[in-house]
This record gives C-alpha cells, structure tokens and sequence, in this order.
C-alpha cells in the first residue's frame, strides 16, 4: 500500500496529492455516512410514535435518496414493530445525520 502512495507522489505534486486523498475522503464520507448511524436511532424514533417491541432487521445506508428517502437523510432501517392498534408491522426508519432526525414510512 505505500509503494501505492509513492506512485501517485510521484505522479502529482505535493499539494495535487493532498488535494485529489482530500476529494477522495470527502466523496466517501458523502456516500457511507450512513454507516455512522446507530441503530438506536431508529429504535427511538418508533418508540417516540407509539410503537413497539422495535426489531431492526436490515440497514442500508447506500444511496438512500432512491430508496424512498430525502437527499438529507443518511440511512434507512427496516423494522419489524407493533404499531399502537396492537399490529405486528413492518416499516421503514430514514435517519439523517447528524442534525436531521428521523422519519417513520410504512410500507
């Protein structure tokens, strides 16, 4: 891997190489965001609306905005939770991060 960097050194000069590594990582913070948030989160938010016994049984946190979530939401949980009338439901949980909260679809 450091012979890897030492390439690209010598390919670009010193400020292009800081430049193009600092591109690199802000491109994959906008894309895997999503990683960062917990699952707690979810669970919270479906609680606060009425819901429980929440189990989170997947997340996704790639190209949420095509999975039915805004461009400033970062995950999207899908979770299995009793709903206030007493049903057993499965529901989505999109959560942004870090100053948006959470928004509760069903399916």
């Amino acid at each position: 891997m450091r012979n890897f960097f030492a390439g690209l050194k010598e390919l670009f000069t010193t400020p292009q190489f800081y430049q193009i590594l600092l591109l690199v990582v802000i491109v994959s913070f906008g894309l895997f965001r999503g990683a960062l948030v917990s699952d707690k989160s979810a669970i919270r938010a479906l609680d606060d609306a009425g819901f429980s016994h929440v189990v989170v049984q997947e997340k996704a946190y790639f190209a949420i905005g095509i999975r039915g979530g805004s461009k400033g939401d970062a995950a999207r949980f899908t979770c299995r939770a009793t709903n206030p009338a007493g049903k057993e439901v499965t529901i989505y949980v999109f959560v942004g991060w870090p100053f948006k909260g959470a928004t509760v679809r069903s399916l």
